[in-house]
């Protein structure tokens, strides 16, 4: 009996963190409104990503630059929600090994 509701349970989450990525909500305005506990919904969120991570292997993708002057950041939005910004001076291997940590969360 108690294998069904964890079943259950995890079928619940997963339907919950499709509904919140599609709401464009924040984590916490979407646990706010469904009270649901913020700590336990990225527990879950967390834990669906890794097992996703670990099916299909993060891979970095070229891009070609044209023009002689670059200004401005590189943005990157990751597959586990993060969103982040580096400078274009930054060397292209940080920024591999600090997108390649970001996706272990």
């Amino acid at each position: 009996m108690q294998q069904n509701s964890e079943a259950k349970s995890q079928i619940d989450w997963k339907i919950l963190i499709a509904e919140q990525e599609n709401s464009g909500l924040s984590q916490k305005e979407f646990c706010n409104q469904r009270g649901l506990v913020l700590s336990q919904f990225v527990y879950h969120r967390c834990s669906s990503k890794n097992k996703k991570t670990q099916i299909t292997k993060p891979s970095m993708k070229p891009v070609k630059v044209v023009g002689s002057e670059i200004h401005g950041d590189i943005r990157i939005s990751l597959p586990n929600g993060f969103q982040c910004s580096f400078p274009c001076s930054l060397d292209m291997n940080q920024i591999k090994r600090l997108v390649e940590v970001l996706l272990s969360c």
